[in-house]
């Protein structure tokens, strides 16, 4: 039997002498893996369709076990993006990382369409050449796909105690609290210290889509925090 898959390519395998092994994320299955035979021969057309983080129309014959893909056509190359090798290295890394956190065989749209979001709009700031906001959309959609996953952090109010913050207390991020906490609540629990800056990206994170992320002026240094706190959450996570 066959299916049509809209599709991200998410990770890609050499297996064999010719073959190679694809991780999607789907609109219709979620994550799904599928063999391209032959597609390391010279001449074969399917490579140029199937670049890790392309949007692609898939066919995938199936009757047990992983798929073979019998053709693929790319809608989506986001070319701006792959001319700039700092930005599309972090948007890599983050769709690495989030083929880590979903399984296999579970649809949802909504998180498709995030992720399908997270690319086009990394493309956008790529065309306008603006690196720290492609860094900035990886943990922003991480963050928001983990809260998609049922592990929500909470940046607006304390995680603990539910107290607003007034914005001279010390932070930690703790992931096994739920997110944002006061120093004094940390007792023994894994935490990390975190800066007003980057509590005020986590909270536009948890209250905002991801258009907003592109509209905000950010620092290296709060870029390189936010990416530290996202990285600790997913590790947590995994």
């Amino acid at each position: 039997m066959e299916y049509r898959y809209t599709a991200i390519v998410l990770k890609k395998r050499e297996i064999g002498e010719t073959d190679r092994l694809y991780t999607f994320y789907t609109k219709e299955q979620g994550k799904v893996r599928a063999v391209a035979k032959g597609i390391r021969k010279s001449g074969a057309k399917l490579a140029s369709q199937l670049e890790n983080g392309m949007l692609a129309d898939v066919a995938v014959a199936r009757t047990r076990g992983t798929g073979k893909i019998t053709g693929a056509l790319a809608e989506e190359q986001y070319p701006k993006l792959r001319n700039q090798l700092e930005g599309l290295r972090a948007v890599l890394a983050t769709l690495d990382r989030f083929e880590r956190l979903v399984q296999f065989d579970e649809p949802d749209e909504q998180l498709y369409f995030l992720l399908a979001n997270f690319l086009r709009y990394a493309e956008k700031s790529a065309a306008e050449k603006n690196q720290e906001i492609i860094r900035l959309l990886g943990p922003a959609f991480l963050f928001q796909a983990i809260a998609r996953l049922g592990y929500a952090m909470e940046a607006r109010v304390s995680a603990v105690s539910g107290q607003k913050f007034l914005g001279h207390e010390r932070f930690f991020f703790s992931a096994a609290q739920g997110g944002i906490v006061f120093s004094s609540e940390c007792g023994e629990n894994p935490s990390f210290p975190v800066s007003k800056n980057a509590v005020k990206l986590l909270r536009v994170f948890q209250e905002h889509p991801l258009l907003a992320v592109t509209k905000i002026r950010v620092s290296e240094k709060d870029v390189r925090e936010i990416e530290r706190a996202i990285q600790y959450l997913v590790e947590w996570v995994l």
